[in-house]
This record gives structure tokens, sequence and C-alpha cells, in this order.
């Protein structure tokens, strides 16, 4: 495996049109989805999910999905260094 990242596959933004770009094979569409999954933990259908989403969705519909989750990702991480940065500005506030 090549090791396909997520940003590599997908663009990390808004997206006003679909996402084009060259034919990807399906292992490295895999590898792309997995790696915008990285730190989730998985089960049993869940990797079903996984195969199933890459063997249906064509490569443009699977790169708006990687894309989703990595601006998801990237939500996430503002919203908690947002958090850790007015606690820093009021520590009694946040205060156990």
């Amino acid at each position: 495996m090549s090791g396909m990242k997520a940003r590599h596959y997908a663009p990390i933004a808004p997206l006003e049109t679909e996402p084009l770009g060259s034919y990807t094979e399906s292992e490295q569409r895999e590898e792309a989805l997995r790696d915008a999954l990285r730190g989730v933990e998985l089960g049993t259908y869940d990797q079903r999910m996984i195969d199933w989403a890459v063997k249906r969705f064509d490569n443009s519909a699977l790169r708006v999905l990687v894309s989703w989750l990595e601006r998801t990702r990237n939500a996430g991480m503002v919203s908690v260094l947002e958090v850790d940065k007015k606690r820093q500005g009021n520590p009694g506030r946040f205060a156990r």
C-alpha cells in the first residue's frame, strides 16, 4: 500500500463544485478513507461499510465524504484550541 493520505485525495476546503481528479484505484481510495477516519475506533460493521463505500462510491463522491471527515476533524481541533485559549485567559472560570 502506498499510504494515500486524505489530504492528497480530497480538497480540505468547502466544495463549490464536484471535486475532480485523476482516477484512483480502490486500494488508494480505501487508504484515503481510513486516513480520514484515523483515531476512530471501528467495529466489524464499520469495516464492512468502509468496504462498501469504496466499492460503491465513485471517486468524486468518496472525495466529498473524505473532505467532510477531514473538515470535521479540523473544526473539532479549532474548537478545542479556542476552549484552551479561553481557559488560559481565565483559569478560575474553568477550575474544578
